[in-house]
């Protein structure tokens, strides 16, 4: 469960900004389902458009020179679903690392390595633009996600 330490205090909003900095650092490690109305031939097809490795291959998430085009610095606007929460705002985020494995002809699993603060998501569907690049805009079609798992956390 939660504790609570008595007494409570007032801390100066620095101990949050300190807190905050120490999460932009650190690397999340996803893997997810997505599917697309784009016909998906083969796996190298959507490696190709994607500019990755194949997952499970000796490069998987973890290649970082050419061909791949990882990491990648996307750019993303506060998502709609949280924007009622958060303030408007365009923030940078980089793709570390990614792979891609075709489960059929328009289904798909991705392993991914991003900055944290990313979302995810966002990044698969790209939010009707506001997440630029995205999954979507390289395959060039309605692109979802139907199961999203963190894997982990570097510091």
């Amino acid at each position: 469960g939660v504790g609570v330490s008595y007494p409570l205090g007032i801390v100066p909003s620095s101990s949050f900004s300190g807190l905050q900095s120490e999460t932009e650092e650190k690397v999340k490690f996803y893997a997810c389902v997505c599917w697309t109305d784009v016909f998906i031939a083969s796996d190298d097809e959507l490696i190709g458009k994607l500019g990755c490795a194949k997952l499970g291959s000796e490069e998987d998430i973890n290649n970082q020179s050419p061909p791949y085009k990882y990491p990648l610095e996307i750019h993303q606007s506060t998502p709609l679903r949280v924007l009622h929460r958060r303030s408007s705002d365009v923030r940078s985020r980089f793709i570390m690392g990614l792979s891609a494995k075709r489960i059929d002809d328009h289904w798909f699993r991705l392993r991914l390595s991003t900055s944290a603060g990313t979302y995810v998501k966002e990044f698969v569907h790209g939010d009707c633009g506001r997440t630029l690049p995205s999954i979507q805009s390289m395959l060039g079609g309605r692109t979802d996600i139907t199961e999203l798992d963190c894997e982990g956390m570097a510091i």
